[in-house]
């Protein structure tokens, strides 16, 4: 993540910044807390699926998406962090920022998380750094777990609520996506999920990475879940099951992955569904 270049336009400084989705290699479930949150562990990865914002001067503060994932932005988390960025640094900020949604939505891929994350990391530099970097990434935690991740990307273990982060090694792997064109709700899912305390923890994280291969530890503790509460989820994992690969679902769905390429008979029987598929390299 980070800005990739500067263009003059007559008086108007156009920035362009990618913005990159995120693949979950398992994900469990600790337990419930008191305060309705839950504690788990996640293997967190970025991938090259990336969006792509667009920021230059403006006479105000605007906000647009556009692309094949473009919404309403009425309810635009990355809209609602520069208010209150605005707010808390009591500057105005004067841009217009246009978003290229390439990266599908309620997929569990964070697509909206590292848009926020890229935009407000950009306007504390503006600033000259007001926020340091625990100050910044405690501030985007308000608004999603997942968006602290995002401010150095690469690989970490998340845990605590999923905003605490333990940075790893890399792990490099090609992996074909699958979005079912169904948008998941992360709060419907855990709300749902029934959990007895697990007695995981982040050590035993460690330990089976530094033994086994990535693809032999995954799990997901909310994929049952995922799968009751949209059936296109479940449909997915049992069509590629049912020709021998290992679904995965990343973070609460909708997409399933696998590790690798797909046969291209499947990859055509998939678009043949109308679910959307994204061959993509972790980063």
């Amino acid at each position: 993540m980070g800005v990739i270049f500067e263009s003059i336009h007559g008086a108007k400084q156009i920035v362009k910044i990618l913005s990159p989705a995120k693949i979950n290699f398992g994900l469990w479930v600790k337990r419930k807390r008191e305060d309705g949150y839950h504690d788990i562990f996640t293997i967190m990865h970025t991938i090259d699926l990336q969006d792509e914002i667009y920021i230059e001067p403006s006479y105000t503060f605007e906000l647009f998406t556009t692309g094949p994932f473009s919404k309403n932005i009425e309810n635009n988390i990355v809209k609602e962090a520069v208010e209150e960025f605005s707010k808390l640094t009591g500057t105005n900020f004067d841009y217009k920022i246009i978003i290229q949604k390439n990266i599908p939505v309620g997929a569990g891929l964070g697509g909206a998380s590292s848009n926020m994350a890229s935009v407000i990391n950009y306007l504390n530099k503006e600033l000259e750094n007001p926020l340091s970097e625990e100050e910044l990434m405690g501030f985007l935690a308000t608004f999603s777990k997942d968006a602290p991740f995002f401010i150095k990307g690469g690989c970490a273990i998340a845990y605590g609520t999923g905003d605490k982060l333990k940075p790893i090694n890399s792990i490099q792997k090609e992996i074909t996506i699958i979005y079912p064109n169904v948008e998941a709700s992360t709060k419907r899912v855990y709300d749902a999920l029934q959990v007895e305390e697990n007695q995981i923890e982040l050590e035993n994280i460690i330990e089976l990475l530094e033994k086994y291969p990535i693809e032999d530890i995954i799990e997901n503790h909310l994929q049952g879940v995922s799968c009751d509460i949209y059936k296109e989820i479940g449909e997915v994992v049992r069509f590629l099951e049912s020709f021998g690969y290992k679904a995965y679902m990343s973070g609460s769905g909708s997409s399933v992955y696998v590790i690798g390429k797909l046969d291209n008979n499947i990859k055509n029987a998939i678009l043949l569904r109308g679910w959307e598929l994204f061959e993509c390299k972790t980063i």
